[in-house]
């Protein structure tokens, strides 16, 4: 003889999608109110050649 399959509760069915969809919501939300980055907005700039213009370039150590 078997035994009588259990029903699952049918919960899980309902509160799972339900908080994936607010949570989704939520998240996308918080992404709208978020101030921009400081370096996103400044474009980076390029090391200053006077500094190495000055400088006297020195011929690299050889190797061993």
């Amino acid at each position: 003889m078997s035994e009588a399959e259990k029903k699952g509760s049918p919960w899980p069915w309902f509160l799972v999608p339900i908080a994936a969809v607010i949570l989704f919501f939520v998240l996308r939300e918080c992404r709208s109110h978020l101030p921009p980055a400081d370096h996103a907005t400044t474009p980076a700039t390029a090391p200053d050649d006077s500094a190495a213009a000055a400088a006297p370039e020195t011929p690299p150590a050889p190797q061993q």
